[in-house]
């Protein structure tokens, strides 16, 4: 797997999350907030854990 390409799609679809968050706020309420904003941080966080296991390297 090429990781700096994995980095770059869970970063990406981090971003994509904080977006559909502010759908969730909308249609679920503060709710659907702060899910989708912990949802995000999942796919922040794998995009650190593999950025930190590629400068390990």
């Amino acid at each position: 797997m090429n990781k700096k390409a994995a980095i770059f799609a869970c970063r990406f679809t981090g971003w994509v999350g904080i977006l559909l968050s502010l759908l969730f706020w909308q249609i679920y309420g503060p709710v659907g907030l702060v899910i989708g904003w912990i949802g995000s941080m999942l796919w922040f966080g794998l995009a650190w854990y593999f950025q930190r296991s590629i400068d390990a390297q």
